[in-house]
């Protein structure tokens, strides 16, 4: 595996062995756990941020972002917490320069959690 490459579902590596049974589960978070802090810390920042932002979108997007905020704040699931972050950037993105703050800390958390 290269830096860039993404991968989906389970990947297997054998290294010439025999008698190899089992999937390791595990999930690992780019950096390793000393990541994991600096990742929740980022996520706290966010939070109110998008709470702040909420008053100035319209309803729907509004109700998107506030769905989001749980996933975001709420999931230790990587690929629960990307697409949550995805869909709130779009989202974020078209509220110009009031954004700009959260929108660096969604491509912050992206980068963290290998995105």
């Amino acid at each position: 595996m290269t830096g860039g490459d993404h991968y989906y579902g389970d990947v297997v590596r054998m290294e010439n062995t025999t008698n190899s049974v089992g999937i390791d589960k595990r999930t690992v978070v780019n950096g390793g756990s000393a990541a994991v802090p600096e990742l929740e810390r980022a996520v706290q920042e966010l939070l109110p941020l998008l709470q702040e932002l909420r008053g100035q979108l319209r309803p729907l997007a509004s109700r998107t972002v506030e769905a989001a905020e749980a996933e975001i704040g709420g999931s230790a699931d990587p690929e629960v917490r990307r697409t949550a972050l995805e869909r709130v950037g779009g989202i974020l993105e078209s509220v110009g320069t009031a954004g700009a703050p959260a929108l660096a800390l969604i491509h912050q958390i992206l980068s963290m959690l290998g995105g």
